[in-house]
């Protein structure tokens, strides 16, 4: 077995993160970098890598760092062992992770998960109503994408989504650019088939009121994703899974 202590933090990262993608399922790992013509494949490096996500932050802004825990389908957000705020009962929460996806400069918790679907309030009233109707399974259970954050004195929702058309299996926040924003970069999968594989890898821009969908990267079958950093910068993402050709 690989002694892990005996090398560099960095190269431990690198190894802590394919190989926690690899656990997911058997399927294959690929490594793929974004340049000017999106994601490109890229050779797996020797070098170091650091992940893209942080797993503590100060979320209240009060110079203190703040842990986010999922547990059993619950987000958590802790100082120390006291509890701050958790997601509703109703709730199933698939993945809790630090982001700033509005650009407000203060960190926020994204949430992704699956509740009962509710169609618009406004559907009671428009003569073209029912846009969203087939936005759910077969158990009427919708995915969403929310956002927890400070605001008035406590921990709450900043932003939540309508149930999505195409349900996410997983996401990474991730600056692209290199200009202080982050981008949402989403494997989508489809209702009422396995929700632990995906078929599309999609990049959506923050547009000020939601997110506005920048590219359809690949199609393929993909279970997980997990970006890094380069020390030059770049970025690469893992993908377990194959993009079709």
């Amino acid at each position: 077995m690989m002694n892990l202590p005996s090398l560099g933090i960095r190269a431990r990262l690198l190894i802590t993160s394919a190989l926690a993608l690899s656990l997911v399922s058997p399927a294959c790992l690929n490594l793929f970098a974004w340049t000017s013509d999106g994601l490109t494949p890229a050779p797996f490096p020797s070098f170091l890598l650091s992940p893209t996500s942080p797993s503590a932050a100060d979320l209240d802004g009060d110079g203190r760092e703040e842990r986010v825990e999922l547990i059993d389908g619950v987000a958590l957000i802790k100082r120390g062992e006291e509890l701050l705020w958790s997601s509703p009962a109703d709730w199933r929460v698939t993945q809790a992770s630090i982001s700033d996806f509005n650009h407000d400069g203060q960190s926020e918790l994204s949430l992704l998960l699956w509740r009962e679907f509710a169609p618009w309030p406004v559907d009671a009233y428009m003569l073209h109503s029912g846009r969203i109707d087939d936005f759910h399974d077969r158990q009427n259970q919708s995915c969403h994408l929310i956002l927890i954050g400070w605001r008035r004195n406590a921990f709450g929702e900043i932003w939540a989504g309508s149930a999505l058309a195409d349900p996410i299996v997983a996401f990474s926040a991730v600056d692209i650019e290199g200009d202080g924003k982050q981008e949402l970069i989403a494997l989508e999968g489809r209702y009422d088939r396995s929700k632990e594989i995906a078929h599309t890898i999609t990049i959506w821009d923050w547009n000020g009121f939601g997110f506005t969908l920048r590219s359809r990267a690949l199609e393929g079958r993909f279970r997980a994703l997990a970006a890094v950093r380069a020390p030059s910068g770049s970025l690469l993402l893992f993908v377990q899974g194959a993009a079709r050709r």
